[in-house]
């Protein structure tokens, strides 16, 4: 039987879905964990619990995000 193989862009959403404290990494975090979950239900990969782990975080992160954004315009005005 062959062993299968992790799906990368599982692993690397995960990885930088621990950065969510930044913006950037967070948006990553989500592409790369929804088209590695894609990945995954089409090619039979593994990870498919470090894909909806960094999913979960970096949405996290975004809704941090829009949250810190949308009060500092609220104490701005």
């Amino acid at each position: 039987m062959k062993e299968q193989k992790f799906s990368g862009l599982s692993i690397a959403g995960f990885v930088l879905s621990l950065f969510w404290l930044f913006l950037l990494p967070s948006v990553l975090a989500v592409i790369f964990c929804g088209v590695g979950l894609h990945q995954i239900n089409k090619n039979k990969k593994r990870g498919k619990g470090f894909a909806i782990a960094g999913l979960i975080i970096g949405i996290f992160g975004l809704l941090w995000w829009i949250l810190v954004t949308l009060g500092t315009f609220a104490y701005l005005n």
